[in-house]
């Protein structure tokens, strides 16, 4: 007999719990879709995606930074100005807030006229960061952007002010209040450059037509005038090629320092354009509280300047026809006036006239900005208030621009010219369609049934048709015979037969 167990049959007790992975682990990713508080999709959360655009900006701009410099240490390697890596590594850090709009001091000098081609490279990547955050999160409605520009501009101020805490000593350093401010309005423009153009918010906003046309004919009108002052700056700078060039060699720079110079002027090359803007104005550019540089006076003394190759090309005399260069503000205003123009047609001259005029106040609230960013100074006594009077270009700027867009906006224009355009699907509205009206079929007449008769005995078509055929043959057999009585025709069918008596000659 088999043993008796006094627990419960095996088959009955409970199956022993297992882990077992779901089926189709292997082919697991994250779920990664909109916006979300939960799971995976926390990746694509704007306020992430924003943190992750600054850190990267910042890493971008500090290798920038970091490049020159390490360039700079391996070339001192073994001389007797031989640089530390440590001391390559901290001039880095202060350019990179030089960059991002920090004044810094050097020697007790402060140097406040800050390059402004060292601080495009941290606004484009702030921009095309954002950009991107903007895209990666979907990021469509205000808030949304808000999410993406904020975490940023904050992360990216808090890394300026590590940067400046680690880089400064006593030889060369950055107050801490200007790298946080110079960092925050960066990131801040920047990302909200970005940002909104990636979400497509500015076209959506409810803005009239009439602003937009201002806003436009404000910035083309500053534009031209600045690419005018462009062409000014690079005229002189070819004039005084020789000046600059003596005074480079005089500085025995060497291969490294030749570079340096060189990658300085350009990135001082902006502020160059804004002082021939200036200069072209009529404005003027001031050199110390001594020297003017204008366009209808001459210098009474010559500038003493540092030794910078860049500025040995500013004009110390006034060139000929100066004082037809304020005649390129109204030129400009005439552009800005003939955009008022074309896009503000259909409205009257008074509103065109209003628009032209905010638009001139804009170009010189614009050229008063850029004469203030290009103002500063880089060094001591001569070399303090280095620029142009923002006050004095923004009025100058205000006043010939509006002298060449008023009219050229109130003029009457010539009509439009007729075009075809096709409208969008959903605003073509469907034009209903007359039914025709439903034509009446012609009611068929009654027809009499035909009478009964036999099937016997009722004719055919055929028949009636053999008949007629058959009448007809004996019509024409008739007329034949009478027309030829003496020859009758044989019938056809009939066989020839042999007669004796007929084959005789009648002549016998």
């Amino acid at each position: 007999m088999p043993p008796v167990s006094d627990g419960p049959p095996a088959s009955s007790r409970p199956p022993r719990p297992r882990f077992a992975l779901p089926h189709g682990w292997w082919r697991w990713r994250p779920s990664i879709g909109r916006p979300s508080l939960g799971g995976f999709r926390l990746f694509r959360q704007p306020w992430l995606l924003s943190l992750a655009a600054a850190l990267w900006a910042a890493g971008i701009g500090l290798l920038l930074a970091a490049a020159p410099m390490l360039i700079l240490w391996l070339g001192s390697t073994g001389s007797e100005t031989e640089i530390g890596w440590m001391q390559s590594l901290r001039w880095a850090g202060l350019l990179w807030l030089v960059a991002n709009g920090a004044a810094v001091s050097i020697a007790g000098i402060t140097v406040t006229l800050l390059p402004w081609g060292l601080m495009l490279v941290p606004l484009v990547l702030l921009s095309a960061g954002s950009a991107w955050a903007a895209r990666r999160s979907e990021a469509r409605e205000p808030l949304a952007v808000v999410w993406v520009i904020v975490p940023g501009v904050v992360l990216y101020t808090l890394i300026a002010a590590g940067i400046d805490v680690l880089v400064s000593e006593p030889v060369a350093r950055v107050d801490l209040l200007d790298s946080v401010l110079g960092a925050a309005a960066l990131a801040l423009l920047g990302s909200t450059w970005g940002a909104v153009r990636a979400s497509g918010l500015m076209e959506r906003l409810p803005v009239p037509a009439t602003v937009r046309a201002g806003a436009r004919a404000a910035a083309a009108a500053a534009m031209v005038i600045v690419a005018i002052g462009a062409v000014a700056a690079a005229v002189s700078l070819i004039i005084g090629i020789d000046d600059a060039i003596t005074m480079g060699r005089s500085l025995a720079a060497g291969a490294g320092g030749g570079v340096g110079l060189l990658a300085l002027g350009l990135a001082y090359v902006p502020v160059m354009v804004v002082w021939g803007a200036a200069y072209v104005l009529g404005a003027g550019v001031s050199l110390g509280s001594a020297v003017v540089l204008s366009p209808f006076l001459a210098t009474s003394a010559p500038a003493e300047l540092p030794a910078f190759p860049l500025l040995a090309t500013l004009p110390q005399q006034p060139p000929p026809m100066s004082w037809l260069l304020p005649v390129a503000g109204i030129v400009a205003g005439a552009i800005a006036g003939a955009l008022v123009a074309r896009v503000c047609r259909v409205e009257g001259r008074l509103v065109r006239l209003a628009v032209a005029a905010a638009a001139a106040v804009g170009a010189g609230l614009l050229l008063a900005v850029l004469a203030w960013l290009s103002l500063g100074s880089l060094g001591t006594g001569a070399l303090v208030d280095l620029g142009p009077d923002p006050v004095i270009v923004g009025v100058l700027a205000a006043v010939l621009v509006s002298i060449g867009a008023i009219p050229a906006a109130v003029a009457p224009s010539p009509p439009a010219r007729p075009t075809l355009s096709v409208a969008p699907a959903e605003e073509i509205i469907p034009v209903p369609v007359a039914e025709p009206a439903p034509v009446a079929e012609p009611v068929p007449e009654p027809v009499s049934a035909p009478l009964a008769v036999p099937v016997e005995t009722a004719p055919t078509a055929v028949e009636d048709l053999l008949e007629e055929t058959a009448a007809v043959d004996e019509v024409n057999d008739v007329e034949r015979e009478l027309a030829y009585p003496a020859a009758p025709s044989a019938p056809a069918h009939a066989e020839p037969v042999e007669d004796s008596e007929s084959t005789e000659d009648p002549r016998e």
